[in-house]
């Protein structure tokens, strides 16, 4: 498979050459799961990105009452397990698959053996996902500022 689905939907691979697709591509893992199947759960070692191509999961934690509370959906053309995938860490949450879900999975481990093979072509993707982490931070600082000025101005 040659998974250019996958290379056109996750702006993380903009850059990559058809040489440097082709050898991340050897590395992708398709896997698919039913409505309400647990992709993981919080605790679970950690060290895989998931490329959402098709379905909606949504990201939930525990409360002390052992409910899931939900506060994220992913939707295709989505990532997640990103901040385990950087640094290694286990899952802080709960991934649940809200309909028919289809990933591509990438590991921690084979990624990181391209920096022996290609060191270029995976520091262009690190920083991909860089800037999309820092994307992901600057929204939730606005949600956060919304939600901190809300409140003040209700304190009054």
């Amino acid at each position: 498979m040659d998974y250019k689905e996958v290379f056109e939907k996750f702006d993380i691979f903009d850059g990559l050459d058809d040489n440097e697709r082709k050898m991340l591509g050897g590395f992708f893992v398709i896997g698919s799961y039913k409505a309400e199947d647990v992709i993981y759960d919080e605790a679970q070692k950690g060290g895989t990105l998931y490329l959402l191509i098709k379905g909606k999961v949504r990201v939930c934690r525990r409360t002390k009452d052992s409910d899931l509370l939900p506060y994220a959906t992913v939707v295709a053309g989505e990532t997640f397990g990103l901040m385990s995938f950087i640094d290694g860490s286990d899952h802080a949450a709960i991934t649940i698959a809200d309909k028919d879900v289809e990933v591509v999975t990438l590991r921690k481990d084979d990624f990181e053996s391209l920096f022996v093979k290609d060191p270029v072509m995976a520091a262009k993707v690190y920083k991909r996902i860089g800037i999309h982490l820092c994307e992901i931070i600057r929204d939730m600082n606005r949600q956060y500022m919304d939600l901190s000025t809300y409140m003040f101005s209700k304190g009054r």
